[in-house]
């Protein structure tokens, strides 16, 4: 399958249907995923893959942005309540982690470059996620990114048990909607050329 055409077809989909999705595929998904671009050789791949399949703790962490909604503000809130929504309607949720080990490494070494380090890992971990969502459309499962459940993150790591840094949530399933993708700038507005 031609790679742009993928691109251009994949869609947001936040509606998916009660059925199980086989674990090759998600494997196939979470192979993707950890082929992303490496910082510096095989130790600095910074991602980390948590895979939930229990109702009881999609339905915890989905509870968990719906409570934060409450106490939030307009505009959050409502960011809120829709992510909480999608979790709640999924299959599989994927939690996306950084180990931080390049960033930790240069923060021992050279402390002014450590913000580099971070920014480069959240750019590793960003184009292994749209690997794991391209592969996620191109088997037929729709997927939706999700920022808003960082609001939760320390809630979020207290339930699962875990401590490094939560960076999205992905949310798996087969399509119930079609989805809809924004229109895209045509290209002069976006590129410039410096000759």
């Amino acid at each position: 399958m031609d790679i742009l055409k993928v691109i251009k077809e994949r869609k947001t989909i936040r509606k998916y249907k009660d059925k199980p999705i086989p674990k090759e595929i998600i494997e196939k998904i979470i192979e993707a995923g950890r082929w992303g671009p490496s910082l510096m050789g095989p130790g600095f791949q910074p991602w980390k893959f948590i895979i939930i399949e229990d109702k009881k703790i999609i339905s915890s962490i989905s509870n968990l942005l719906s409570s934060k909604a409450k106490e939030s503000g307009i505009g959050i809130n409502t960011i809120l309540r829709g992510s909480s929504n999608v979790i709640s309607n999924s299959r599989i949720i994927i939690l996306v982690y950084s180990t931080a080990p390049l960033s930790r490494w240069v923060g021992k070494i050279y402390e002014y470059y450590e913000n580099f380090a971070k920014l480069a890992e959240l750019a590793a971990i960003s184009a292994a996620i749209q690997n794991m969502i391209l592969t996620a459309h191109s088997c037929n499962i729709g997927s939706c990114w999700l920022d808003a459940p960082l609001f939760c993150e320390k809630e979020i790591n207290e339930l699962i048990k875990k401590d490094d840094k939560l960076i999205a949530v992905l949310t798996l399933g087969y399509s119930c909607e079609k989805g809809v993708r924004a229109k895209r700038k045509i290209l002069s507005e976006i590129v410039e050329y410096i000759r």
